[in-house]
């Protein structure tokens, strides 16, 4: 099972597919977020969306304890 998260680019405002078990961390740099790819050529793409919007669009919201 495969599982793609969508995403928009911070440059262009292009929508992105990319394989959510690619993808190794996610962070914050001012109001981009970076995508950081599990692999060895450290590729990182920059999008709108915050995590949190990312995760809850995905995987629905979270619940707080």
């Amino acid at each position: 099972m495969r599982f793609w998260i969508e995403c928009t680019r911070f440059d262009n405002g292009q929508a992105i597919h990319i394989n959510i078990a690619l993808v190794g961390s996610m962070l914050r740099d001012g109001e981009r977020t970076v995508l950081a790819f599990v692999g060895g050529d450290g590729q990182t793409i920059e999008v709108r969306e915050t995590p949190q919007q990312i995760m809850e669009l995905h995987l629905g919201p979270t619940t707080k304890a």
